[in-house]
C-alpha cells in the first residue's frame, strides 16, 4: 500500500472511529455487464462511458506488420515537416535502431522538431549509444521515469509514431533488431502495427503530450495539433474508419486497459479473435471469455509457443488452457518465432491494436495505448493475416496439449 493510503485509512478511523471493513456492501473485482453493441452510435457510446474517449469518423489505417513498419516509420519521419514525436518501451542499439536515427537526424539538422522519449526499462544501451547521436543532431531525447535504485514497475509501454500531427504508427513493435524481418523465423519477431491518418491522430499525440508533459514539464505547440480537415470517401485514400486512440495510466482499482479489454470482448456477438502476447488473463476477464463462447460467439486465442521471450509467461499462459477450452475457447499457439501482437477483431467491423497486453502488468501499473477502428475493410485484412497466422500455428487439443 502507497504511504499515502495508509495514512488516509489511520486518519479515517482516527476521525470516524470506524474499522477499515465498516460497510456493510462488500467490495468486488471490476467486471463489464450488460449488452453491448459492436458498431455504430451503440459501440461509440459504450466506448466514450467507460474510457472518456469519443471515437472520431474520417480515419484511414494501412497494417505494417514485422518489419515493414520500420519502411513506413521511416518514409513518415523524411517527409517531416514540423515535428516528429516518438515513445517507445524499447529502443536498442542496432540495425533497426541505426535506420531510424539516419532518419531522424535528417530531419532534424533540417529543422523539424523531433522529440523522443524511451522508458530505460526496455532500452538497454539507449542512453548510451542512441541518445548521443539523437542530441547531436538536435533531437531532445529524454528517459521516460529514470531508474534509482528503488524504482518500481509503473514503466511506459506506449509504442507511438506522430508527425506533423497528421499521421501516426503504433502497435506492438520495439526499435530492436527482433522486429526486423517477416516473422517466420527464431529471430524474427511476429508484430502487428498500423499507419493511420485523421482526426485519431490527435488523440495519439495527446497521449505521447501527457508523457512528455511529466518526463520534461513542457507542453507541445499548438502546430503539433493541427485542425485535422475531414477526408473525403474515394479521395487520396480516405477511409470511413471511425477510430479513437485510447490511452491507459495506473491506477489503484481500474485501468482503461482493462476497461477497453473488457468492453471489446463484452461486445463480440459472432466473432472475437485475439492475438496476445502475454496471454494471462486475471479471472474477471477469464470469465468473461468463456461467457462469449458459451454464448455462441467463435471465440479464438493466438499466443506464442515455446519461442516466448518470457519464458515464465509460458507457464502462466498455458495454466489458463482447461477453463477455457472446456468453455469453447479455440487456443493455437505460434510456432515460427515470437509472437508479440497485441490485436482484436470483434464481429465484423471493429479492430484494436496497440500496446495492451493481457496482463497484469497491462492492466495495472504500464502506461498503454491502443487503436480502436471501427472499418470493414481493416476488419477483413486483419482477418486474412489472422488465418495466415494460425496456419503457422498448432491448436491446443482439450486435454491442453499443442497438437502435433
Amino acid at each position: 500500500m502507497r504511504w499515502w493510503m495508509a495514512w488516509l485509512v489511520v486518519a479515517a478511523v482516527a476521525v470516524t472511529g470506524c474499522p477499515v471493513a465498516c460497510t456493510k456492501e462488500r467490495p468486488r473485482v471490476f467486471q463489464l455487464k450488460g449488452e453491448v453493441g459492436s458498431r455504430g452510435p451503440d459501440f461509440a457510446v459504450a466506448l466514450y462511458q467507460t474510457v472518456g474517449v469519443r471515437m472520431a469518423p474520417g480515419n484511414h489505417l494501412t497494417w505494417t506488420n514485422n518489419g515493414d513498419v520500420f519502411d513506413v516509420m521511416v518514409e513518415e519521419v523524411r517527409r517531416a515537416k514540423v515535428s516528429m514525436n516518438l515513445v517507445m518501451f524499447i529502443w536498442r542499439p542496432g540495425r533497426a535502431s541505426d535506420r531510424m536515427v539516419e532518419a531522424m537526424t535528417e530531419r532534424a539538422r533540417a529543422g523539424v522538431a523531433c522529440r523522443v522519449m524511451v522508458d530505460p526499462f526496455g532500452s538497454a544501451g539507449f542512453e548510451a549509444e542512441v541518445k548521443p547521436k539523437l542530441e547531436a543532431a538536435g533531437c531532445r531525447a529524454h528517459l521516460f521515469r529514470p531508474l534509482p535504485a528503488d524504482e518500481n514497475l509503473a514503466r511506459n509501454h506506449r509504442k507511438v509514431l506522430v508527425v506533423d500531427g497528421r499521421v501516426g504508427v503504433t502497435g506492438g513493435l520495439a526499435i530492436q533488431d527482433e522486429w526486423l524481418g517477416n516473422g517466420l523465423s527464431e529471430r524474427e519477431y511476429r508484430d502487428t502495427n498500423a499507419r493511420v491518418t485523421g482526426p485519431v491522430v490527435e488523440q495519439m499525440q495527446q497521449a505521447f503530450a501527457e508523457n512528455w508533459q511529466e518526463t520534461t514539464g513542457e507542453l507541445l505547440p499548438p502546430e503539433d495539433f493541427p485542425t485535422l480537415a475531414m477526408p473525403v470517401p474515394g479521395l487520396d485514400g480516405a477511409g470511413e474508419g471511425w477510430a479513437a486512440f485510447v490511452g491507459s495510466t495506473a491506477n489503484p482499482e481500474v485501468t482503461r486497459a482493462e476497461r477497453l479489454t473488457q468492453l471489446l470482448v463484452r461486445a463480440a456477438t459472432k466473432r472475437l479473435w485475439i492475438a496476445q502476447s502475454y496471454f494471462t488473463p486475471n479471472g474477471p476477464l477469464s470469465e468473461l471469455l468463456q461467457e462469449r463462447a458459451r454464448a455462441g460467439v467463435d471465440v479464438r486465442v493466438l499466443a506464442p509457443g515455446d519461442f516466448n521471450d518470457q519464458k515464465f509467461v509460458t507457464v502462466a499462459q498455458r495454466a489458463t488452457y482447461d477453463s477455457l477450452l472446456k468453455a469453447g475457447v479455440r487456443v493455437w499457439e505460434y510456432q515460427p518465432s515470437m509472437m508479440h501482437a497485441k490485436t482484436m477483431l470483434v464481429d465484423d467491423r471493429l479492430v484494436l491494436v496497440g500496446s495492451i497486453n493481457y496482463d497484469p502488468l497491462s492492466f495495472n501499473i504500464l502506461e498503454e495505448g491502443s487503436l480502436v477502428l471501427e472499418d470493414l475493410d481493416a476488419a477483413r485484412q486483419m482477418e486474412a493475416f489472422f488465418l495466415e497466422d494460425l496456419s503457422h500455428a498448432r491448436e491446443v487439443g482439450d486435454t491442453g496439449q499443442v497438437s502435433r
